[in-house]
């Protein structure tokens, strides 16, 4: 994978490792200082002690639908251009009460700080552990499913107590000025692929992890963040 420059004259680097911080109040989580909005009844945020920090998220198990949107500033991105990447390190954490039917996330760039579909975005999609990636846009959307993950179960489908890593590549331009070739490769292998995004370039979204559950019931669900990152070369 590519490496990442150090300097803001070569873009705009966003990551958080979860571990320079205490707090997991809104405006104030992590190294970024995330928004934080609640999605039905809201998740509990907390970190557990590891070498390199990991944020834990468990919805709230009071309704369907519970959970939380961790996430920058609302339409503060457009994604012009090509190059962007995004990096995360993921897992369902085997835990009792915990499983990966109904839980689920999102991880990229989208429009939404709900469980609904994003209008606009280009993310990771985990929908009970089988991943996806989507490009949505008001020009059209455009989603791909993963298959063929040695490390996932059946080639789709990540595995509960398992650490994955997660790479979002965007390449090309399309004609609307976003990336045009979208890649997510899950522990070094390329899963799924689209090849004709339609994002246009003034499209704006933010960054960040939507987490919730829809298991029809009051089940309280963990996802585990080690790390998460964006790339944004300056163009």
């Amino acid at each position: 994978m590519q490496g990442i420059p150090t300097s803001p004259v070569d873009g705009t680097h966003l990551f958080d490792d979860f571990l320079g911080n205490s707090a997991v109040a809104d405006a104030t989580l992590g190294r970024i200082g995330w928004e934080l909005t609640t999605i039905g009844n809201a998740s509990t945020l907390a970190f557990v002690a590891s070498q390199n920090g990991i944020l834990r998220l468990t919805t709230a198990g009071t309704a369907d639908g519970d959970g939380e949107a961790v996430k920058t500033h609302p339409d503060g991105v457009v994604l012009s251009g090509t190059n962007q990447m995004v990096r995360a390190r993921v897992r369902y954490p085997d835990i009792t009460g915990n499983q990966l039917a109904g839980n689920n996330f999102r991880i990229g760039f989208t429009d939404v700080v709900t469980a609904g579909e994003p209008v606009v975005g280009v993310w990771i999609d985990s929908d009970a552990g089988v991943l996806s990636i989507d490009s949505a846009s008001t020009n059209g959307d455009r989603n791909d499913a993963a298959a063929g993950g040695a490390t996932l179960t059946s080639g789709t489908t990540m595995v509960l107590g398992t650490w994955h890593d997660l790479v979002l590549l965007m390449e090309d331009t399309n004609a609307n000025g976003g990336p045009g070739t979208i890649k997510l490769f899950v522990d070094g292998s390329l899963v799924a692929k689209i090849d004709n995004s339609v994002l246009g370039s003034a499209e704006t979204m933010e960054f960040g992890i939507i987490h919730w559950q829809d298991t029809g019931s009051t089940a309280t669900l963990e996802l585990d963040v080690d790390y998460i990152e964006a790339w944004l070369p300056r163009n």
